[in-house]
């Protein structure tokens, strides 16, 4: 009995350090508005729940710098994880933004509750959107089925960060800003033909002070295009939120 329990504290340490690593960025649970000794505990019970049917599968290293090297690669590959579906949330806040910025709101800054900074109004609007539609489709369920499953394909201290791995955090995290700019296209395009008309304007009828009646017309317009062009987006949301699933499943079959 003893020795079936220090056998199972090493797996559950390595476990721990996996899923840890993925709280670090993960949609949700990575928010800084959770306070970190209950991050801690989410983390704690994850793996409690997950380890005794990891444990049969593995071999653990025998020196303390093999362990300690385990830990490290544990920890690294379970933020990539988590780091993968964030980019989409990423997207949406940095589309938001743009747009916040196109309709003259971003004067008013809110407090994120996901990264602990300040953001623009609909910067937050976009993300709790990608947030709703998140967990509408059960992402944070996948989230944790993808983990569990990754330590059958992965066993427990044989991962770490190596060039595919990195390559494909890069080609995400371009993807990521492409995103962003197809979510704020429409109201960029909007706005650069708002402002060609408002130019007409000032030029045709010199006497109107356009700079003061641009600011109001466009807050107007862009509240139209933004709420006229909401179930296009949170279509964009939910396509891209679903393939960054996948690729975070799928993201240890490349190694």
């Amino acid at each position: 009995m003893l020795q079936a329990a220090l056998n199972f504290v090493p797996v559950y340490v390595l476990v721990l350090f996996r899923i840890a690593g993925m709280m670090v960025w993960a949609p949700l649970l990575g928010s800084q508005q959770i306070p970190k000794r209950v991050k801690a505990l989410i983390a704690c019970i994850i793996a409690a729940a997950m380890a005794p049917g990891i444990a049969p599968h593995l071999s653990l290293p025998q020196t303390t710098w093999g362990l300690a090297l385990a830990i490290g690669g544990e920890l690294i590959f379970g933020a990539a994880m988590g780091m993968i579906l964030s980019f989409i949330f990423v997207a949406a806040q940095w589309a938001g933004e743009m747009i916040g910025q196109q309709m003259g709101l971003n004067l008013g800054q809110t407090f994120d509750p996901q990264y602990g900074a300040n953001g623009s109004m609909i910067g937050d609007v976009y993300f709790f959107l990608a947030l709703l539609i998140f967990l509408g489709i059960n992402g944070h369920h996948a989230m944790l089925q993808g983990v569990y499953d990754s330590f059958a394909v992965l066993p427990l201290g044989s991962v770490g960060i190596d060039r595919p791995l990195f390559g494909l955090l890069i080609g995400l995290f371009q993807g990521a800003t492409l995103l962003a700019m197809q979510l704020a296209a429409p109201m960029l395009v909007t706005m650069l033909v708002l402002d060609v008309i408002l130019g007409f304007v000032g030029k045709t009828v010199p006497q109107l002070n356009i700079m003061t009646a641009g600011i109001s017309l466009r807050s107007l317009v862009g509240m139209a295009v933004l709420v006229l062009g909401l179930s296009m987006t949170s279509r964009v949301l939910r396509s891209a939120l679903i393939d960054g699933m996948k690729t975070a499943y799928q993201s240890y079959a490349i190694r």
